[in-house]
């Protein structure tokens, strides 16, 4: 009822379309659960934001590109890209200091943005292309602490294809 007076914007963690990913990362969900949250606020008529991070463990360039097409598929309106990082005090930095874990490489998260931004239908807007921790908290990935940097080679990145940030 709201909707019909004043735009709404509703945000999901989609993340991952893979169960197995989301089991590792602690989600407490499923992917059935999202991709069913996408589809009843779409039939509200709401605005969704889907929030997809590339470089999950154990997922390749693949599997986070199917994301990003499922992700679409959905129907979501907008999206919001991240790389995964690895804050302190954290499973996923516990997992990192024992050798269990490598974060994704600058080089590949831009290969992957890039291909994702072309999969993009045109009417899915773009409301963030990274993100980054520049505290004592960050362990790694380094290049995910300064924002500055990222923006640049992104920008570089998507020149070669056409696109512009």
């Amino acid at each position: 009822e709201l909707s019909t007076q004043t735009e709404i914007w509703l945000e999901f963690g989609i993340q991952s379309i893979y169960d197995e990913t989301l089991r590792r990362i602690n989600r407490g969900h499923d992917s059935e659960n999202v991709k069913e949250a996408i589809r009843k606020a779409k039939a509200y008529g709401l605005n969704v934001c889907g929030h997809l991070i590339f470089g999950l463990p154990g997922e390749t360039k693949d599997m986070m590109l199917e994301t990003a097409k499922e992700a679409y598929a959905l129907g979501i309106d907008s999206v919001k890209y991240h790389p995964l990082y690895v804050v302190k005090r954290t499973a996923l930095a516990n997992e990192y200091a024992r050798g269990e874990f490598e974060p994704i490489t600058q080089d590949l998260y831009l290969e992957v943005l890039k291909e994702a931004l072309l999969a993009k239908p045109p009417h899915v807007s773009v409301q963030r292309i990274s993100a980054g921790i520049d505290d004592e908290t960050l362990i790694a990935p380094q290049w995910c602490r300064e924002k500055n940097g990222q923006f640049r080679a992104i920008n570089e990145a998507l020149k070669e294809v056409g696109l512009k940030y």
